[in-house]
């Protein structure tokens, strides 16, 4: 049984080994049980440190050190936190974005396995936050640009749909599209006009 549990263990190695996100199983005693390479990557946690399977509590200590979690406001409250962190990924609803000092954002997630064990998986999500973020600032760019015009300006979809106005258009026909829950269509702006 150790034999087969050991060959289980080398191949869930092998397969986590070319995740790029990292991953940290703790048994049910809270030791560190299995860690992959890109654990190392994202965490900055020595490799030696994670082999010695730190206590979960640890772990997080460790990686608070290292600056690789958001700074907890109150130390007090830490090991709290902690507990609660730990009962979220036992139940699987564990689920956070946490954005580090470094500009760093890592999507972080906790789920139950087997006989009492916690997987945390890491993943950075920095690129696509980053991406997020100048997307809706080019939207709020474009906005802005077309609330500066004069001329009232309105676009619809080829469905019909409102795509965008402008601040000129909603003073000239004394609208807000915006605020309606439904969709505001062409249909709903020829009579208006």
């Amino acid at each position: 049984a150790e034999i087969a549990q050991r060959n289980f263990v080398q191949t869930l190695t092998k397969t986590f080994a070319q995740l790029s996100i990292g991953l940290a199983i703790f048994d049910r005693n809270r030791q560190l049980a299995l860690f992959n390479p890109a654990l190392i990557d994202l965490t900055s946690l020595p490799a030696d440190f994670l082999s010695a399977r730190p206590s979960l509590v640890s772990f997080f200590d460790r990686m608070r050190e290292n600056r690789v979690m958001p700074e907890p406001k109150d130390y007090a409250n830490w090991r709290e936190q902690i507990a609660e962190l730990v009962v979220a990924a036992t139940d699987g609803r564990y689920s956070e974005t946490w954005t580090l000092p470094s500009g760093l954002t890592y999507r972080v997630s906790g789920r139950p396995h087997p006989d009492g064990a916690i997987a945390f998986l890491f993943e950075d999500i920095s690129a696509e936050i980053s991406l997020t973020r100048r997307f809706r600032a080019d939207l709020e760019l474009g906005q802005a640009t077309l609330d500066g015009l004069d001329t009232a300006v309105v676009v619809f979809s080829s469905t019909g749909e409102l795509t965008l106005c402008n601040k000129a258009y909603r003073s000239l026909w004394r609208c807000d599209p915006d605020q309606s829950l439904a969709e505001y269509t062409l249909r709903d702006a020829l009579p208006l006009w």
